[in-house]
């Protein structure tokens, strides 16, 4: 796969699988997870075999993060590793650049917020530049399920602020 680092052309908030005609990245899939709840709490499904969000992908790592408030993290792309974000503890700002030579949506960007009070799955595919912001006063806990395990060969990095990229982070100071 070739990637390379790309003035962003076109930036979309994604709220669900909207296309390509609306600014979403090819490839990036976009689950809005639906909660039942009652006075003990609540049940949601992330995903089940054969859904959209995990088509062609074979789960090979299941991981946890927690990161602080106000703390960026971004930005890296794998060669071969799709993601499957799922925030489900605070909120946060998922950042994505669409840097894959050759798709027909190189260039652009999507911003799209979640986390426990609007609970998502979201899929990454390799080569799309990806990071987060945490919003808010709480820290953001997420899970996420990789389909290969982890190797450092397979990142590539850019700077959250890097000018040639060109992304606008929302008054986040970088910690």
């Amino acid at each position: 796969m070739k990637v390379e680092v790309t003035k962003i052309t076109r930036h979309a908030i994604v709220h669900s699988n909207v296309g390509a005609e609306k600014g979403q990245i090819d490839g990036v899939v976009v689950k809005q997870l639906v909660s039942w709840p009652d006075d003990r709490g609540f049940f949601s499904e992330v995903f089940q075999v054969g859904e959209e969000v995990v088509a062609d992908f074979e789960i090979k790592q299941s991981s946890i993060t927690m990161t602080r408030p106000e703390t960026i993290k971004a930005f890296h792309w794998h060669y071969e590793q799709d993601d499957i974000f799922v925030p489900l503890r605070g909120a946060v700002r998922i950042s994505l650049v669409d840097l894959r030579l050759g798709s027909p949506t190189y260039g652009f960007a999507n911003s799209i917020f979640c986390g426990h009070l609007q609970l998502k799955a979201v899929r990454i595919p390799k080569g799309v530049a990806h990071g987060y912001e945490v919003l808010g006063n709480d820290e953001m806990t997420m899970v996420y399920y990789t389909n290969q395990t982890y190797n450092p060969k397979d990142e590539g990095r850019i700077a959250f602020d890097d000018p040639d990229l060109g992304w606008t982070w929302w008054g986040i100071e970088n910690r």
